[in-house]
Order: C-alpha cells, then structure tokens, then sequence
C-alpha cells in the first residue's frame, strides 16, 4: 500500500509534513491507550502500520538525499578539474594548484596527480612534479604525456641518462612520438660530439708528448 496514503497525505507531502502527521498519528493510535486487550489490539496494528509507513517514506528520501549529494560532489569535482585546467591554460598556476589542492583532499584520480604535475612543472618544482609523474603512472603507466614530462623535470635537473630511458619507454608505447625520436637524436648528436672532442683532446695529447 502507498505509505502516503497510509499516513493520509499526498505523495507531493514534504518531509517535514510527513513527521508531523506521523507524530500526530502516533499519539491518537499507541497501544497504550488502549482500555482492553481487544481495543489494545486494534490499536497496535494501526500503530504499526503508520510506523511502516513512515519508516518507508523516511528511508526512501534518506536515500534520495544521499544519491542528489553524491551527484552535487560528483558534479563538483569535475567543475574544480575544469577551472584547474583553465587556470593553466592561462598560465595562472599557483591557483591551478590552490585548486587541485582541495579536490585531492577527497578525489583519488589520475588526471589530478598529472596536473598538479604540469604545474609544479611550470613553476620548475622539478622534485614535485616528478613526485605527481610518478604518482599518475602507478595508475596509467602508458600515459604518454606523464611521461614526457617525467623525462623532460628528469632532462631539467642534469638526469640525462634517466630523461633518455624515459624517452625510449615512450617509443614502446608510441614508436612515432615526434618529441621522444627528437630528443633522443639530439643525445645521441650531443653524445657524438662529446666522443669527437674527446678524441681530438686525445690527439693533442699524444702529439706532445711524441714531439
């Protein structure tokens, strides 16, 4: 049976109505008034059904409640991830971070350690930006872009031998990535010409001491 109408009320009753009545009913039905067993009876099953009642109609708009917060949340989050981006694509970064700050209080999301990333990245807190790389790739180890910038922070605090590993691990994933062929031909041209002065240094070397 409709527990509105149980309670004698529509189903567009609020809450607050639903309590009252229910309160109302409760006190002119309780079993305890009763002057017999008979009357005692009666009034313990009418007692009992506006109390399933109530219970049911005050359950359901629990759970009513519970499911609009979770979507207000939901809705939240993704409106905080929004302006997160925003702010960086505007190069406004300290509140980017100020930003992705307050959802990682309560957000565990990949997307929010690859920004929070790109922007200490940005201000060139190297240490913290490959802190969140590495945080983003325990979950998406194939994030190619989390990757880039690892080898890129790795590239900007003299790690070139890491920086290169990285880039070779991006062409696993993607064996045509511009960036990673690019950088990984200048080391090798950087290296070669290192060997090349090396070698030269040596020449000279050798000829004074043959002269």
């Amino acid at each position: 049976m409709d527990p509105y109408k149980v309670l004698g009320l529509t189903n567009d009753a609020s809450i607050d109505e639903v309590i009252k009545t229910y309160r109302e009913l409760a006190k002119k039905y309780h079993p305890d008034l009763a002057k017999n067993d008979d009357e005692k009876q009666y009034l313990l099953s009418i007692f009992q059904n506006i109390t399933n009642a109530y219970n049911q109609i005050k359950n359901s708009h629990q759970n009513t409640q519970t499911v609009f917060k979770t979507q207000i949340d939901s809705d939240y989050a993704k409106y905080l991830l929004f302006k997160a981006e925003d702010f960086l694509n505007k190069n406004e970064i300290d509140n980017a971070i100020n930003t992705l700050k307050i959802l990682q209080k309560t957000q565990k999301n990949t997307k929010i350690y690859f920004l929070l990333g790109k922007a200490y990245m940005a201000k060139g807190y190297y240490k913290q930006a490959i802190d969140y790389y590495r945080k983003t790739l325990e979950y998406e180890n194939y994030n190619v872009e989390a990757l880039l910038g690892l080898a890129n922070c790795y590239e900007r605090i003299g790690l070139k031998n890491t920086a290169k590993k990285v880039y070779q691990e991006i062409l696993e994933w993607e064996p045509n990535n511009k960036i990673a062929l690019n950088k990984l031909i200048d080391f090798e041209k950087k290296q070669t010409l290192i060997e090349k002065l090396l070698s030269g240094l040596g020449g000279k070397k050798n000829k004074k001491f043959t002269s």
